[in-house]
């Protein structure tokens, strides 16, 4: 079921404060308290709204927190501040990839195949946020929430992009990217989403940009701090068990999501959906062999019908499949036909159930 938020933003307290140091979303500041930290929206601040929930405090003392923490603005003339943040990761076992029932839960249960999802489907799914040598900034690849402080995408959204640009924030809770707060009938609203600043990426270190066969396509975003689950953010499972590794999934459907977005075009707004089956990996092999493509069982193949394919969703965006109640992450989006939605050319995507030890190694 969709629901409000509830958290309420003094928003107005926050116009009061002066311009500060201008920084950009996500950068490195200092707090009034000397305090390291990042510049981000006010509302993902949880030391200064614990300050502000407490009634003992007065209004001009509030006013003159916001007015010194201010630090920069958005694009869209939102208001940032400095929000200290610690680095320090905890115990290992803090961030070990979760299990069933606390992964994979879908709100929804709708019919799939090429068309907009619900608020609150597939909330694993985000964006991965890119600055350009001009300033500006973009969304331009997809990843996958996998616990609370790490999300999965390709190796060739952070190693393959245009010269000058670079990863600077992942989002997490979006749908529409041409609103603040989205709705889809009266009332029935999500939650703000929410930007991440990076902390530490990890690419596969057997990882080759120039090889086109794209072998061990596949990173890791770690955020500079921890997100907070909802309905509309919350992380997918792995196949972590033996008996998921090794399940033979070929002519069973999975769903690819994501904002139809590439390293350089784009094509949604709001988050898509398509259901696609999984190939036989052989007869996908002989399918890309004359274009000098050989794959491995790193890989998966799905797709292939006519108009159907991952253009509707985002290189490094996730492929996933319904097991009983929950969802496993069985694909990242990583290359396929020149002209996407080829009739008989799947698209290929990383095998996450071969990565499983990689990714418990590196979180």
């Amino acid at each position: 079921m969709v629901r409000k938020s509830g958290r309420v933003v003094p928003f107005l307290l926050l116009g009061l404060a002066s311009l500060g140091s201008a920084l950009n979303e996500n950068d490195q500041c200092t707090n009034p308290a000397g305090q390291s930290g990042r510049c981000i929206y006010f509302r993902e601040c949880d030391p200064l709204l614990k300050i502000y929930s407490k009634p003992i405090i007065s209004l001009r003392m509030k006013v003159n927190l916001a007015e010194n923490s201010r630090c920069g603005m958005t694009a869209d003339r939102k208001p940032l501040v400095c929000c200290a943040v610690s680095i320090d990761a905890g115990p290992r076992s803090q961030y070990s990839l979760p299990k069933p029932p606390n992964c994979g839960v879908d709100f929804q249960d709708r019919i799939v195949g090429g068309q907009r999802t619900g608020l609150d489907e597939f909330p694993w799914t985000g964006l991965i946020e890119y600055r350009k040598p001009n300033g500006r900034t973009g969304f331009h690849c997809g990843a996958s929430l996998i616990n609370s402080r790490y999300v999965l995408t390709a190796g060739h959204c952070i190693k393959a992009i245009p010269n000058g640009w670079e990863v600077i924030g992942v989002r997490l809770g979006e749908w529409d990217l041409d609103n603040a707060i989205d709705c889809q009938e009266d009332n029935n609203c999500a939650d703000a989403p929410v930007n991440l600043g990076v902390e530490k990426i990890i690419v596969h270190e057997d990882y080759n940009p120039s090889n086109k066969a794209q072998y061990n396509d596949i990173a890791l975003i770690r955020f500079n701090r921890d997100v907070r689950f909802s309905a509309f953010i919350s992380p997918v499972c792995l196949p972590i068990e033996n008996a998921q590794r090794t399940k033979n999934n070929v002519g069973t459907r999975g769903v690819a999501t994501g904002w139809g977005r590439t390293e350089t075009a784009s094509a949604s707004n709001v988050k898509l959906k398509v259901e696609l089956e999984i190939q036989d990996l052989q007869s996908c092999a002989n399918t890309y062999r004359p274009s000098g493509v050989t794959l491995r069982d790193t890989q998966l193949c799905a797709g292939g019908v006519r108009g159907q394919d991952t253009c509707s969703g985002d290189s490094g965006g996730p492929l996933t499949k319904l097991d009983r109640a929950n969802n496993y992450l069985y694909g990242i989006v990583s290359f396929g036909p020149n002209k996407c939605g080829t009739k008989g050319v799947p698209g290929v995507y990383t095998s996450v159930a071969k990565y499983v030890d990689w990714i418990e190694a590196n979180i």
